[in-house]
């Protein structure tokens, strides 16, 4: 099918048309481009829809207001690649979740296509097409736009349903397309609720040994330099970096000159946040806060074993192993257990995991790497 002409969408009643011509659609191809460096939260530049039938356009957000756009969406199943960021933008324009989505990175994991992998890397390996993605780190804030960078961010777009619908021909004998399904909506609800106070310390291996105190502190500096940044639209560690937030959680300074004792914290530093940052240690520790759960040297061993074990079984069930088993759950498996599991990775994995666990299988080294094998 040769797509039609892009139509470029830079009006509020050029914006409306589009919702219109959209109300029948179930489905809709969706890509954006935006700009995150140096800031809180990625900035919407430039939003790509595209139907099964060829038509697609480019809407300009920062020529037109894209929250009845984003709004007449909620509703659809919008097709993504690597679709996070996409769906947050627009979940956050329309100020109502997205719950219905399929991203073609998850279903190339599905096919041991790697994950994450680049869109023009599963074009390739499924259609056998290439992309150019010479402008993709493009000033997209720059107007007006180049008809190559239009060309360009639509074409994200436009591919995408021929690419699922590959896709889905490969996965569906095999029971898998619905586990695509189950884990774009899973990805969908995460990306509606917006950015979150990232608490990475906890897997870091120092962590455990952290007493109960200063681990308190290290998630109040967590959560106050979060909130700096949303306010500054600056990235977090740019506020505080994850370095310095150790050395204050461990010293515990309660004035502006304890604070400086060391030598590496910068002057403006001080000058501009010295106050707040010791403020907040004594809130930390004169009250009880919140933590998050901080696996113990056990648990963090147990999850780095279960890492080899899950690309292992990767490997022979075609499954790509950071979506087999992302980090995050294999830390909740080595805290809870089999337990942990959910959805289609309970069907999959509960019974051999269990395994594993009762050291009933092993892991042994081949020319491929880890294998498991039956002790």
């Amino acid at each position: 099918m040769t797509p039609s002409p892009t139509s470029l969408v830079r009006t509020d009643s050029a914006c409306q048309r589009l919702i219109d011509e959209l109300s029948s659609e179930e489905c809709i191809a969706i890509d954006t481009e935006f700009h995150a460096e140096r800031r809180y939260a990625p900035e919407l530049m430039l939003v790509q829809l595209a139907t099964e039938d060829g038509r697609s356009w480019v809407v300009d957000p920062l020529a037109t207001d894209i929250g009845p756009l984003a709004r007449a969406l909620v509703d659809k199943i919008l097709l993504v690649h690597s679709g996070q960021v996409d769906i947050e933008l627009l979940a956050g324009e329309a100020d109502q979740p997205i719950t219905r989505a399929i991203d073609v990175q998850i279903a190339g994991g599905m096919l041991g296509l790697g994950y994450p992998t680049r869109l023009d890397a599963l074009v390739m390996a499924m259609l056998e097409q290439s992309l150019d993605k010479g402008p993709t780190l493009s000033d997209w804030s720059a107007r007006p736009l180049k008809p190559a960078q239009i060309a360009y961010a639509v074409s994200d777009a436009q591919v995408l349903f021929p690419l699922a619908k590959a896709m889905e021909g490969a996965l569906k004998p095999a029971a898998r397309w619905a586990w695509v399904i189950e884990d774009s909506e899973t990805m969908a609800a995460r990306a509606s609720a917006g950015p979150q106070v990232k608490q990475h310390w906890t897997r870091w291996d120092i962590a455990p040994r952290l007493d109960q105190q200063t681990q308190g502190v290290m998630a109040v500096l967590n959560h106050w330099r979060d909130q700096h940044g949303r306010d500054k639209n600056q990235p977090p560690h740019f506020i505080l970096s994850d370095g310095l937030c150790l050395d204050i959680a461990r010293r515990k300074p309660r004035t502006v000159a304890q604070l400086t004792e060391n030598r590496r914290i910068p002057h403006g530093l001080v000058r501009r946040l010295g106050q707040s940052i010791v403020d907040v240690v004594g809130w930390a520790l004169e009250n009880t806060p919140d933590c998050p759960f901080v696996p113990s040297t056990q648990e963090q061993a147990q999850a780095k074993s279960l890492e080899l074990w899950a690309a292992a079984l990767g490997r022979e069930l075609n499954i790509a192993t950071r979506l087999l088993l992302p980090e995050d759950l294999s830390a909740d498996i080595a805290h809870r257990g089999p337990e942990a599991l959910k959805g289609w990775r309970a069907t999959l994995l509960a019974e051999p995991l269990a395994a594993f666990l009762a050291g009933e299988t092993a892991l042994f080294y081949g020319p491929e790497g880890a294998v498991v094998r039956a002790t």
